[in-house]
């Protein structure tokens, strides 16, 4: 069980108003940089198995988009990874 001293200590210091700010801000740059980490690790131009797949990106057709956005609408399907 957590005594009081320790609720105390922790509504004092870590569950001021102020703080919520920079904690929600901090989770939310934390969440994005893993979002945009993961997608550039799943991308055509990475390499994990060098043995079975060295050339990925030879195995993107040309109607297949690898970008997060397409603003000009000019791809029938997305890209996506079949095997690490």
């Amino acid at each position: 069980m957590i005594s009081k001293a320790t609720k105390l200590y922790l509504k004092t210091h870590w569950y001021r108003s102020e703080l919520i700010p920079i904690y929600a801000i901090t989770a939310a740059a934390v969440g994005v940089c893993a979002y945009f980490g993961g997608r550039a690790l799943r991308g055509p131009d990475v390499v994990w198995n060098k043995r079975e797949n060295p050339y990925p990106w030879l195995e993107v057709q040309q109607n297949e988009n690898v970008k997060l956005l397409d603003p000009n609408g000019r791809f029938d399907k997305q890209w996506s990874r079949s095997k690490l």
